[in-house]
């Protein structure tokens, strides 16, 4: 049986692996390659249209023998701003501190050792991520702040997912981080 699997790129796909990929495009077309098959469903297609896709792609992967259906659902409608306006272009899939704030931290043994509770920003950018490890000694949240290349971020089933190296009793002794009261 085939497994569809939702990315956000085609850069996803492992090279040289044989799939079927459902993705958004200028134009309705189906553009068959050495490792199976491409699906492009205009950008402008009703969503039952997109869905109709991937269920052709997943009856075209399991009689051609072919164990993945990736589907790329992100569409980015309309122009890209201008480079030279003060205006950037960010696709719907990247990073954005929606998706980081809230989540929940493991360590390599899968062990729950934290919850990203806030960004730290200062002129130059990210400084930090502010972790909430939990009560400390009855005294309520206890929060630090790690360097931003120390939690590594995946986006895996649609969801986020991060990462740290590091046990939970090393985090919870790291010095503890107080807001402001301006903040």
């Amino acid at each position: 049986m085939s497994k569809v699997k939702y990315i956000s790129s085609q850069d996803e796909i492992p090279a040289g692996q044989k799939y079927v990929l459902i993705t958004y495009g200028e134009a309705s077309e189906h553009t068959p390659h050495p490792c199976g098959l491409t699906i492009s469903v205009a950008s402008t297609a009703s969503e039952l249209s997109f869905l109709a896709a991937v269920h052709t792609g997943k009856q075209i992967a399991k009689h051609g023998g072919i164990s993945d259906v990736f589907v790329c659902d992100t569409v980015i409608r309309g122009p890209k701003p201008i480079p030279s306006e003060p205006f950037i272009f960010i696709p719907p899939y990247k990073e954005l501190s929606s998706n980081v704030v809230g989540l929940d931290v493991y360590n390599e043994e899968r062990e729950n050792i934290g919850k990203i509770k806030d960004i730290a920003l200062d002129p130059n950018g990210l400084n930090g991520y502010i972790i909430s490890v939990g009560e400390f000694l009855g005294t309520g949240d206890h929060y630090v702040v790690v360097h931003p290349s120390a939690i590594s971020f995946k986006a895996k089933d649609d969801k986020w997912h991060a990462t740290m190296h590091v046990d939970a009793d090393k985090l919870r002794a790291a010095p503890e981080y107080k807001y402001s009261s301006k903040s």
